[in-house]
């Protein structure tokens, strides 16, 4: 693919495209270095400025990456969450292509104060598993998940029930309760502190909230609160 100084078309726009097709077809691979703005001058023999716009745009559409002192890299392709019908994560990380993993970080009982009990619809003192995990894609951490699950429809639960099975199929395998049902709702988030030294990105990055209530025969069995990386994942949604 070749500049054409004669095209209606930018010529920062035409070297975007150049770019994206090396992406796209890993010829730039996925976290490897990009050559130097000085570098790109000199193969397409355009100006500083001409490079910078291209990749510029390229980074705000999520195609690269700077690290300070060390150059621009290639991103790897966000994970899409399409939301057309009950999912799990696990499941659509699969069919992503990539491989799932979870990392327990917090297994514990707790009385959940008015928040919790008010998504469960559950008095305030009543006890509920705290279970907070990491959600990994081959290995990489893109999201951080803390549910909430009232003991009394699941007494005796283990760690190690989740840790082998998963929540959903230690719900439907050992106490018969299979979620059919969630609602969610989502905003923009700074990912902040500890959540952002498990995520393994600077503070203050840009990621998603997410509230979910699941149900089983019309009775809420979980209440979950999930930070997700913006720079990894994104929805869609389906409308009919």
């Amino acid at each position: 693919m070749h500049l054409n100084e004669n095209s209606c078309v930018s010529l920062y726009k035409q070297l975007k495209e150049i770019f994206i097709h090396k992406i796209k077809s890993s010829e730039w691979c996925v976290n490897s270095k990009i050559p130097a703005e000085r570098r790109l001058c000199e193969m397409y023999n355009v100006s500083r400025i001409t490079v910078r716009q291209a990749l510029d745009e390229l980074e705000s559409e999520g195609y690269l990456y700077r690290k300070q002192g060390k150059g621009t890299f290639v991103t790897a392709p966000k994970l899409v969450q399409r939301l057309s019908n009950f999912y799990s994560f696990s499941d659509d990380i699969k069919s992503m292509g990539y491989t799932p993993s979870t990392k327990i970080l917090c297994f514990k009982t707790i009385n959940p104060g008015q928040n919790v009990s008010k998504h469960l619809s559950i008095p305030a003192d009543s006890a509920v598993y705290s279970l907070k995990r990491l959600r990994l894609a081959n290995g990489e951490p893109f999201a951080i998940e803390t549910s909430y699950i009232p003991v009394r429809i699941c007494p005796k639960m283990t760690k190690g029930m989740i840790s082998s099975n998963g929540l959903y199929n230690a719900l439907k395998n050992s106490y018969g309760i299979a979620p059919d049902e969630a609602e969610e709702t989502f905003e923009a988030v700074l990912i902040e502190g500890e959540n952002a030294l498990y995520l393994d990105i600077n503070k203050n990055a840009a990621g998603i909230y997410l509230e979910r209530i699941t149900r089983a025969n019309n009775k809420t069995v979980e209440f979950c609160e999930s930070i997700i990386r913006g720079d990894r994942y994104k929805y869609k949604v389906f409308l009919k």
